[in-house]
């Protein structure tokens, strides 16, 4: 998946050109805005955390609450409409993020150590879409291209079995990097150029806490109840 999503981004970019020249007038026409509101499941990663363990650690995501708004532009006007998606979208959770290990260089032993942490994340992107009629009043898309993350991770609380202090001389950690987007959905007319829809988003990044539990990924399923309206 992580290697067709990027080519159907790049195809659908390349097809862009073609598709206006085909109907310039197109570009006139005003763009559509969705709002969407949802939560990110992120894959469970293993991470590397020397000031806690001396072996990876397991990072277990909880279910983020996110949203965010997409914006369609369209350059083609065919069976199906073509154009240019830029958006962004931010979540976020503020505990039920663990990250476990063992540490035994501070002890002479092996503890169980569990992090509560928060993290956010906010990402911008600019892809291709593709949209179709269903039916009367359902129309379907899907779209994909690069984005941009920004990811902040902060420990909460530090909890060690048994009662011990655990002294990190880093509790948080930021990074920035380029991934990919790609996104789905079916809308339903509700009149007055709106609609409302369901959808499913995925985001795909490698973020590195540097300062804290080191190199992961950000990749998961975005599901999302969405509100779009045409101005």
């Amino acid at each position: 998946m992580r290697t067709l999503l990027p080519a159907l981004g790049a195809a659908l970019l390349i097809a862009l050109p073609a598709g206006a020249a085909t109907d310039p007038a197109a570009s006139d026409e005003p763009a559509d805005f969705q709002v969407f509101l949802g939560v990110l499941e992120l894959d469970d990663q293993t991470g590397r955390w020397d000031e806690i363990s001396n072996e990876p650690v397991d990072v277990d995501f909880s279910t983020l609450p996110s949203g965010g708004i997409e914006a369609e532009y369209v350059f083609y006007r065919g069976w199906v409409h073509a154009g240019l998606n830029p958006g962004g979208s931010l979540a976020w959770k503020n505990d039920d993020t663990s990250i476990s290990g063992g540490f035994t260089e501070q002890t002479g032993g092996v503890l169980a150590v569990e992090l509560d942490n928060s993290l956010f994340l906010f990402e911008l992107h600019l892809g291709a879409y593709v949209r179709g009629r269903l039916h009367e009043r359902v129309t379907a898309y899907a779209a994909a291209g690069p984005m941009i993350m920004y990811g902040h991770h902060d420990v909460e609380d530090e909890r060690v079995d048994p009662d011990e202090e655990l002294d990190l001389p880093e509790t948080s950690a930021s990074d920035i990097n380029l991934g990919y987007y790609a996104r789905a959905g079916i809308d339903f007319d509700i009149g007055g150029e709106r609609n409302m829809g369901l959808g499913v988003r995925y985001l795909s990044t490698e973020l590195d806490f540097d300062d804290t539990v080191g190199n992961i990924d950000i990749a998961g399923p975005q599901y999302v109840l969405t509100f779009s309206q045409r101005l």
